[in-house]
């Protein structure tokens, strides 16, 4: 098991970070630690993904809405 909990959605950065959603977003390493968790204001996250010209924007979609987060990683082509 990688990490123990579920999750809706999920993606990866270029530095093979795992990000997972239902309470906010849980960020692991690719040992499987936690490094970080973005949490968000509604009941529920459904779903994560990196986008813009340059996949550094995480885009998060929510409970009643969608999220931005500009972010230092890339997302994986």
């Amino acid at each position: 098991m990688f990490a123990d909990m579920g999750s809706d959605g999920m993606t990866i950065d270029d530095r093979g970070n795992i990000y997972l959603t239902g309470d906010g977003v849980t960020v692991f390493d690719k040992d499987g630690q936690k490094i970080a968790h973005f949490p968000i204001p509604e009941d529920w996250t459904a779903n994560v993904c990196f986008g813009g010209k340059e996949r550094n924007i995480l885009f998060i979609t929510a409970s009643k809405s969608v999220y931005t987060l500009k972010m230092l990683v890339h997302g994986v082509k």
